[in-house]
């Protein structure tokens, strides 16, 4: 596994648990948020309410009381007043209502509907205390609410002169609703509720709406983020560290002085190849040369001289090889050549090529030099080292006749 592989793999690891984790808190947050903002404006509407009613029990309702026996007027009623004037917001502000839900109401529009009708009885049986308010959520989808009930009880006696008996009642006021509701409450006791509800659906979207924006803006940081250290990671650390590989792998695989491949490469690239060629059914030559009376070199034109020759004795058998070959500096002026798919045929002229092209062409300030060549073809059963002892001898060979000469390495035993 590569290493930028494991550092994306690492890095998108914690990005994503670092966006699950943000993801998690921030819809958390945003839902919060939209819930306390519903439970805010549920009590802006309890205490509007309130505020109706109290408006008009103090300078509305002494005013018009005077009127009750020649007509019932509806309006000096508090939580009349409080339902009409806040059923006119409903045209501007949809689904926000407010109702003083009753068990037995003198006007029917108020009667308490299921979920109301609990409500009331937790009051009624101290489930509840009086001094509390109740919240919770009713409906589902567009039609989900929030909603705030405050226990209505009986607490002013001059509330029994419209709701102890009919016989009690003002006369106006049966004409307008009748003898049959609104009757037989009693003193403290809970006989309704006020509740108003607030929509929760838009709230909650706009949360999801903002949640969605602030994720893809997170995600594209992130990739951003991603892209970015990724970038850094090439330019400042795989790219500095291929080049520290490549050095290293040249001074490990690779002669200081002709820049062909070692001793140790060699046999690798010779493993290889063999159990390829030996897959194939191929053929495989070696071609092992040392440069002739090269200790003499040395010794009359100096050791800069001699290196000068190993160098160029390199660059001329590297002009000649294909790109499948590999040639090696096997140790001081002895060189090999491995040419894959050759046969001793064809293994002979190259090595013949390698050596006019060494002794056709003089040395800078050395002059002619020349090569001596043993070429050994591989019989698919031998290993490499025999393979190279054999060209190795065939070197010899080639210098106990006389050397500048290409000898062909005996069949192996």
């Amino acid at each position: 596994m590569s290493l930028r592989l494991k550092f994306n793999l690492v890095l998108a690891g914690v990005l994503l648990v670092a966006a699950a984790a943000t993801g998690m808190y921030i819809h958390r947050f945003l839902q919060d948020s939209a819930i306390e903002e519903v439970r805010h404006n549920s009590q802006i509407m309890m205490h509007a309410a309130l505020a109706i009613r109290d408006y008009t029990t103090e300078l509305v309702k002494p005013h018009l009381d005077v009127t009750l026996l020649e007509k019932f007027l509806p309006q000096t009623v508090p939580a009349y007043a409080a339902t009409e004037t806040l059923q006119r917001m409903q045209k501007r502000f949809p689904g926000y209502e407010y109702k003083e839900a009753v068990l037995n109401p003198t006007n029917l529009r108020d009667r308490a509907n299921e979920w109301q009708r609990r409500i009331i009885g937790d009051f009624r049986e101290g489930r509840v205390a009086l001094n509390q308010e109740v919240t919770g959520e009713v409906g589902e989808g567009m039609h989900r609410a929030m909603y705030v009930a405050r226990p209505i009880t009986i607490k002013q006696t001059q509330c029994m002169a419209c709701h102890g008996t009919p016989q009690a009642a003002p006369t106006t006021m049966l004409q307008v609703y009748g003898d049959k509701n609104g009757f037989g409450w009693g003193m403290n006791e809970t006989v309704g509720i006020q509740v108003v509800q607030v929509p929760m659906y838009y709230p909650l979207e706009k949360a999801n709406q903002t949640f969605y924006t602030v994720m893809a803006a997170l995600a594209g940081s992130f990739a951003l983020l991603f892209l970015v250290l990724n970038l850094s990671l090439t330019s400042l650390v795989i790219e500095p560290m291929a080049r520290i590989n490549r050095k290293l792998e040249d001074l490990a695989t690779k002669d200081f002085l002709t820049d062909l491949v070692n001793r140790r490469r060699f046999f690798e690239r010779l493993e290889t190849e063999m159990a390829e060629t030996r897959a194939k059914k191929g053929s495989l030559s070696v071609v092992m040369f040392d440069i002739d009376f090269f200790k003499r070199v040395n010794d009359t034109y100096g050791h800069e001289s001699g290196d000068a020759v190993l160098k160029s004795t390199a660059l001329r058998v590297r002009e000649l090889l294909r790109s499948s070959d590999c040639a090696a500096r096997f140790g001081g002026e002895e060189f090999i050549i491995l040419l894959k798919e050759t046969p001793v045929g064809a293994a002979m002229a190259m090595a013949e090529a390698v050596r006019a092209r060494i002794a056709d062409v003089p040395f800078d300030a050395v002059g002619h030099v020349s090569a001596s060549f043993g070429v050994a073809t591989w019989n698919h059963e031998e290993d490499s080292h025999a393979l190279i002892k054999r060209a190795d001898a065939a070197l010899y060979a080639a210098k106990s006749r006389g050397r500048n000469c290409v000898v062909q390495a005996q069949e192996a035993a």
